[in-house]
């Protein structure tokens, strides 16, 4: 299924990875790309610059097989410290 959204022009890896999450429950799609994770690393890591869609893949990547569920929390963490 990954492979055949991907080829649909205008549908990106974050669309994919977001999709089967919220529609399938996959919790094993890679969310570095959500500029929402990337802030909450670069919270987590008191880090002034902003961080890369690179550094958030590897960062993301041992926890395989529960990347989303990192990313959620990443979200979550953004929207508490909001306010």
């Amino acid at each position: 299924m990954r492979e055949q959204l991907l080829a649909i022009r205008g549908i990106g890896p974050w669309t994919v990875n977001y999709a089967l999450l919220r529609g399938y429950g996959w919790l094993d799609g890679s969310l570095h790309g959500d500029a929402a994770v990337r802030r909450g690393l670069q919270t987590l890591w008191g880090r002034p610059d902003k961080v890369s869609l690179q550094e958030a893949e590897d960062w993301l990547a041992p926890f395989s097989p529960w990347r989303a569920l990192v990313g959620a929390h990443l979200w979550a963490a953004q929207s508490s410290t909001a306010y």
